[in-house]
């Protein structure tokens, strides 16, 4: 299932306050799992991997990130989207194998789970919208 938000400037905090601390956290249900970056502008923008606090915050005020200057914001900023959430959630018939099976199918579901999330992505930057 793929499910979209919008990000604006200044709701960081919340995307950030959600995100499990360590995996204890994560498994018990206390936090989402780190978000990491995907897409073409992921590789010139922010470094590959998990999504740091600083490179999120900065990109959401409009800025690159490591740029301190005032970022040159035009038109609304109530209608302002700064980028998307996209959050791609396994199916129960994946997600089951994935817990409840010995750690190689584990590890394969996952791998397969993490392909197809960029195979989706990658459609959606070369055929779709997101406005």
């Amino acid at each position: 299932m793929l499910s979209i938000g919008k990000l604006v400037g200044g709701a960081e905090d919340y995307y950030l306050a959600t995100v499990a601390r360590g995996q204890e956290e994560y498994y018990t249900g206390a936090g989402e799992a780190p978000g990491y970056w995907l897409g073409k502008g992921a590789a010139s923008l922010c470094p590959g991997g998990e999504v740091e606090a600083e490179v999120l915050r900065a990109l959401l005020a409009g800025r690159l990130p490591g740029d301190t200057s005032p970022a040159k914001l035009t038109g609304d900023p109530h209608r302002r989207v700064a980028g998307f959430d996209l959050t791609f959630s396994a199916p129960k018939s994946v997600s089951l194998p994935y817990g409840l099976s010995a750690e190689e199918v584990s590890r394969s579901v996952r791998e397969a789970h993490g392909e197809a999330v960029a195979d989706a992505l990658a459609y959606l930057e070369a055929h779709g919208t997101l406005c």
